[in-house]
């Protein structure tokens, strides 16, 4: 049973070589269910975390989240008429990935990260996307330096944000989102992102410079700019884009390099004077 993997103090003599088994044991699992979900396999993928639930709870905190979030995810992917009859109910897994979450430790920033993305998964698998979880996700990802996991953070906080509505915070995390999948060149996930701006309505680019963009600007880098003619400052930009002060000045300065200009003002005065976000 799944419920067996509730947190409990392993057997007097089971550390050591026993704990490192345990370890091991979740690794793969937590490697079986990731790609079980890329090929699309649901089923393959809530076995393999099922089958981690027969591993004594010993393992390091980190190898637990690794599989409670992938585990959570493979259930908030499970949703109605997706799965055989065979692959049993993945609510009862939910409710056991819970359970198990709510007696782990979270030690470290990574940790804390993967069990961010848990408390937001399982708000999906419940049929309750909740954007201020993967808002806290997504920072947690971005603090870390993990594009990746960053960039599917904001994919799914673009996703709640359209559910509710909201386009103009779908938006930017969908740009974001694109820009950060093309710079690591992960095509499934571009994919997923490029389907959501659809559903959303969203228009997005790669973030690449195109022949259209003027100076080599990429497609970030005009929305700065944009910002920046209309007198905004870094935090302003940040809290518009839903990107760091840091990140926003570091557009700023590559936009100045690119403009051949020293200020913010001269950068603001270049694009009123070439026209660029003129209404058409």
């Amino acid at each position: 049973m799944v419920s067996q993997w509730v947190a409990r103090p392993p057997p007097a003599g089971a550390q050591g070589g026993a704990q490192s088994a345990t370890q091991l044991a979740m690794l793969i699992a937590w490697l079986t269910a990731e790609t079980r979900l890329a090929h699309g396999d649901l089923a393959g993928a809530l076995a393999a975390v099922r089958a981690a639930s027969a591993q004594p709870p010993d393992a390091e905190p980190h190898f637990l989240w690794l599989l409670l979030a992938t585990g959570m995810r493979a259930c908030a992917e499970a949703g109605p008429g997706r799965l055989p009859p065979e692959a049993g109910d993945p609510a009862e897994l939910r409710r056991a990935l819970e359970l198990a979450a709510a007696g782990q430790a979270r030690p470290g920033r990574v940790e804390q990260a993967h069990a961010a993305v848990f408390d937001a998964e399982a708000s999906r698998a419940a049929g309750l996307p909740n954007q201020a979880a993967w808002d806290a996700a997504a920072a947690a990802w971005e603090s870390l330096g993990q594009p990746y996991p960053l960039a599917y953070a904001l994919l799914r906080a673009a996703g709640a944000a359209a559910a509710a509505g909201d386009r103009d915070a779908a938006a930017p995390r969908l740009q974001r989102a694109a820009e950060l999948a093309s710079q690591l060149r992960a095509g499934p996930l571009l994919q997923q992102i490029s389907r959501a701006a659809r559903r959303a309505r969203v228009e997005i680019t790669d973030g690449e410079a195109t022949s259209a963009a003027p100076f080599g600007l990429t497609g970030r880098e005009l929305e700065v700019l944009r910002l920046v003619a209309a007198g905004r400052g870094n935090r302003e930009i940040a809290a518009e884009l839903f990107i760091s002060p840091k990140t926003a000045s570091v557009h700023v300065s590559n936009i100045l390099g690119k403009l051949a200009v020293a200020s913010r003002g001269e950068a603001a005065a270049t694009a009123h004077r070439l026209h660029l976000f003129d209404p058409p």
